[in-house]
């Protein structure tokens, strides 16, 4: 367990401070327009897609040493994928409060800026480590 949070923590910590940047002014656009629950859809997404893209890296962490690492590799896709994806169709057909304020569309925002931070953490975790000294 010490292992996996040794080499999740700065992962977990870039894609956190990525999805936060951006939610307060998401926040107060979705605030201006919807009120008190476009705020509660901004953080929805918010939560809903940094949580699939935390999901997608501990995949890949936990299994990259292990002959099933693409398998978690496409495991984490289809979690960071399928998760917002279902959730925010379920929202919009729901017709709620929610799908007036827009959560679908700010699902998409986020999914994309999870998508575009995930993916580049991920691809530096499943990189090899370089060879820092050489045998003579």
């Amino acid at each position: 367990m010490t292992h996996l949070l040794s080499q999740l923590w700065r992962p977990a910590l870039a894609l956190t401070i990525a999805v936060a940047l951006p939610t307060p002014l998401i926040a107060w656009v979705a605030q201006t327009q919807h009120g008190v629950i476009g705020v509660q859809a901004a953080l929805i997404a918010a939560l809903l897609c940094w949580g699939s893209s935390l999901g997608a890296l501990t995949l890949i962490v936990m299994y990259k040493q292990t002959p099933f690492g693409l398998h978690a590799a496409l495991a984490g896709i289809g979690l960071r994928t399928g998760l917002p994806l279902v959730i925010g169709a379920f929202l919009k057909q729901a017709d709620g409060p929610l799908a007036q304020a827009g959560v679908f569309g700010m699902i998409m925002v986020y999914y994309l800026l999870t998508l575009l931070v995930e993916t580049i953490l991920a691809a530096r975790l499943l990189q090899p480590a370089a060879n820092v000294s050489k045998a003579s």
